[in-house]
């Protein structure tokens, strides 16, 4: 538990930090992938919805929007952006959206609390996937689902080149899991997947040695896995899978 929670202090340290600046926010914004996850989930007739690392609330005020008479719930470990959202809350008159911090590691809700959880890149920050997605399995009537959008591992990436990368960051990343991983998890949990749409995503590296010296350490057939390039003294992670997935608890 004590590794866990350092993970959670050191990702929050640092998202209480970039969640604040509009370079990191408008590199993750994407209006076409936002369109693309709520036409994944559109149809159902949800009446509770939790949106897991919700940052600026990206999924989760348009989800107030569609979904009116639903009530919907958005937490993360950085209280500054939840303070943010909250205040945009009051200012738009919404009575529907609940904002909330939590430790990262429980989920404060009680069993079959909602119908619809959703996340969007931050599963590979979280300490204990097992235990997540058991508890969002718990947290899930029956027949709810499970929107899961986040960076998946190529099934080459024997030696973890990607999550070397990542880590450089020192933002608590833990890993990115393969497809098969993740279905396996949701599975063992009893939620199976009921639909699934690959997206591509490109993410720069700011200038630094550490970055470099990981580059350069790289064989040519490594590089091409993600199609890793430096321009300018810039590491670029140019095509990562992104999967979007819809699990049903049966």
């Amino acid at each position: 538990m004590n590794w866990e929670l350092e993970q959670v202090r050191q990702a929050r340290k640092s998202f209480d930090r970039i969640l604040q600046h509009k370079v990191y926010t408008e590199v993750i914004r994407d209006d076409g992938h936002l369109a693309l996850l709520l036409e994944l989930i559109q149809g159902g007739c949800y009446k509770s919805i939790l949106d897991i690392g919700t940052g600026t609330g990206y999924l989760a005020f348009p989800l107030a929007e569609i979904y009116p008479e639903a009530l919907v719930f958005g937490i993360d470990i950085a209280g500054g952006i939840i303070d943010k959202n909250r205040e945009r809350v009051r200012k738009e008159g919404k009575t529907n959206l609940v904002f909330q911090t939590f430790n990262g590691i429980e989920y404060p809700f009680e069993e079959g609390s909602f119908d619809l959880v959703v996340s969007r890149y931050a599963f590979h920050h979280f300490p204990n996937p097992e235990s997540a997605v058991r508890q969002i399995s718990r947290l899930l009537c029956l027949g709810g689902k499970v929107m899961l959008s986040d960076p998946v591992r190529a099934k080459k990436d024997q030696g973890g080149i990607i999550d070397a990368f990542m880590k450089i960051k020192k933002d608590g990343h833990i890993r990115f899991y393969t497809e098969e991983e993740l279905e396996r998890m949701f599975a063992q949990n009893g939620l199976h997947k009921e639909k699934q749409i690959f997206t591509h995503m490109a993410f720069p590296f700011a200038q630094g040695s550490a970055y470099s010296e990981l580059y350069g350490q790289l064989m040519d057939k490594d590089r091409l896995l993600y199609d890793i390039v430096e321009e300018n003294g810039v590491i670029w992670v140019r095509h990562i899978a992104v999967g979007n997935t819809v699990f049903k608890k049966i």
